[in-house]
């Protein structure tokens, strides 16, 4: 199977390269792959499917808000919400008599509440905060919050990731201090109902991701709490291609911004063998990498080749999690997709974050990539903080760890100027 030369592949959300030649190993570096998918073909599609969902209906559910007088909102997770069920809904509370006693109008603490709303035939679970302050403020701007591609949930954390400390959660904290109301949600097939929101067949569409956006703003729009007229999104990495693809699918926009959070400007090929080609060090990687290229080419144009590919044991791994049979429809539609062309479909204005310390985006050369991507006219702020890794989290050059293990670990804290520019870049367009 192939030359001497090979890479060793490590899928728990990493993948780990060991060059051997006849003098032992050569080099070894690990580095994330969740930001152009690979994670996504072993965390959040992989392997048996959880059952089949049941059909449920089709309105909004809302459980008990949780009512926190201090700031920031505790990290407490909730517990699963059951599925709803029409035959056990309560009955309605009769009516209350008029009184005249005025409604207070003090001042009350930031909330948070988990949410259901019906997207076709799944309820989308999800997380709602409204900040402190005057209920007569009310309604106020809203920030839909998008997650990464892959096993990401509404707190921005992976199973495939060390941690729970996820920068989702963390984010939506200090915009409700900030005074947005927010929300995040769980994509389908991950977080706390992975089993019935995951397809019945196992597979997954681009289309199913670009559908809950819509779903999740259109829920936004019907919360009397919220400023129909200021309501943004904010997409991290993979969740970006999500965002853009709903505007450039919708005859008018009903959001006021777009904030990009570390989103690649690369397909998701050239992630791939950008990566790869790093560690193709021999004539005989270059043929491993070309007999790669072509057995996908054979996959992406609905022919899987069979038999032997003539790969290394590790891209031959690489190319089965990308091929497996529920990831066959999303990859095959995002292999070749070019993202920033879709930026010219939305005219709001646009923040595009890439961190000088991301281990998964080149902040120089995507960055300029995306800038070079705005239409004419378009409002477009490029920003690239110091000392802010992949995940927005405060990092330094010399930091003896970093990548994906350090992501979502105890301790850390989000970037100050990354969260200055969201916040000052969010502010400028609501009023705040």
């Amino acid at each position: 199977m192939g030359p001497a030369s090979s890479w060793r592949i490590d899928y728990l959300a990493s993948v780990r390269f060991v060059h051997v030649d006849s003098t032992g190993v050569r080099a070894q570096l690990r580095f994330v792959v969740l930001a152009f998918g690979l994670a996504l073909t072993v965390t959040a599609c992989s392997g048996p499917t959880g059952g089949d969902p049941q059909p449920v209906p089709t309105q909004v559910v809302q459980t008990t808000a949780i009512a926190s007088t201090t700031s920031p909102i505790p990290a407490t997770v909730l517990s699963p919400d059951p599925d709803p069920d029409p035959a056990l809904a309560p009955a309605p509370s009769p009516t209350p008599a008029p009184t005249p006693t005025p409604a207070a109008t003090e001042s009350i603490g930031p909330s948070s509440t988990d949410v259901r709303w019906s997207n076709g035939d799944v309820f989308v679970g999800g997380t709602l905060t409204i900040p402190a302050g005057d209920p007569l403020d009310l309604p106020a701007p809203a920030v839909l919050l998008i997650a990464d591609g892959g096993g990401a949930d509404r707190d921005w954390v992976s199973e495939a990731i060390p941690g729970i400390n996820g920068s989702g959660r963390m984010i939506a904290n200090e915009l409700t201090d900030a005074g947005y109301i927010t929300l995040r949600y769980d994509r389908r097939g991950t977080g706390r109902r992975t089993g019935v929101t995951r397809p019945s067949d196992g597979e997954n569409f681009l289309k199913d991701s670009v559908d809950e956006v819509s779903s999740a703003i259109k829920y936004l729009r019907s919360r009397p709490e919220v400023d129909r007229a200021r309501i943004f999104s904010v997409a991290h990495d993979e969740g970006a291609l999500h965002a853009l693809l709903r505007e450039s699918q919708s005859t008018q926009s009903d959001i006021s911004g777009m904030a990009l959070l570390a989103p690649s400007a690369l397909t998701l090929k050239q992630q791939v063998f950008r990566k790869l080609g790093v560690f193709a060090e021999g004539p005989g990687d270059e043929r491993l990498l070309a007999s790669f290229d072509a057995a996908m080419a054979l996959f992406i144009e609905g022919t899987p080749p069979e038999g032997d590919l003539r790969l290394s044991p590790d891209l031959q791994a690489l190319f089965e999690n990308l091929t497996y049979p529920s990831n066959q429809p999303y990859n095959s539609e995002i292999w070749n997709l070019e993202v920033t062309p879709l930026l010219q479909g939305f005219s709001g204005p646009v923040l595009v974050l890439i961190g000088q310390l991301d281990t998964d985006v080149d902040w120089a050369e995507e960055g300029q990539i995306w800038r070079g991507a705005a239409g004419s006219g378009q409002d477009l702020e490029l920003v690239q903080p110091l000392n802010t890794d992949h995940v927005l989290m405060a990092t330094l050059p010399d930091a003896s760890e970093t990548g994906f293990i350090t992501y979502n670990a105890f301790g850390r804290t989000l970037d100050d100027e990354s969260m200055t520019s969201l916040l000052d870049w969010l502010n400028s367009l609501s009023g705040l």
